[in-house]
């Protein structure tokens, strides 16, 4: 019996660890927003858009599925605030192209009902 134990939960390790180096190995991004959205946002504001990570739970700025912005939901606003970021809480992304901008934009939209998700490719 304990090595059953043993193995289901070096198994169970195996998958956080697999979850913990990135979403993308276990569930692959459907598109380029989903996944710059991961690579660039999830850390914060959480695959789902929540904003329930440890660094930033109860941060209302956080959540991004809601309708409190505190620099503005539109989608302008949302290019702005990737582009520039929000000083002393988020980073900004300079060496994102403006297509990377709106594909991550796009995305947050999805995530908030706002938008239908593109095709699988």
């Amino acid at each position: 019996m304990e090595r059953k134990t043993g193995c289901a939960l070096l198994a169970l390790l195996a998958v956080a660890a697999l979850a913990l180096a990135g979403c993308d190995a276990l569930i692959p991004a459907r598109s380029e927003g989903e996944r710059l959205y991961r690579q660039k946002c999830s850390e914060c504001h959480g695959v789902d858009a929540a904003g329930n990570t440890v660094r930033y739970m109860g941060n209302p700025w956080a959540d991004l599925r809601d309708n409190e912005w505190k620099s503005g939901g539109d989608p302008v606003s949302i290019e702005r605030i990737i582009r520039a970021g929000v000083f002393g809480q988020m980073p900004g992304n300079p060496d994102l192209t403006r297509e990377q901008v709106r594909a991550i934009v796009d995305h947050v939209r999805e995530l908030r009902g706002e938008k239908r998700p593109e095709p699988a490719r």
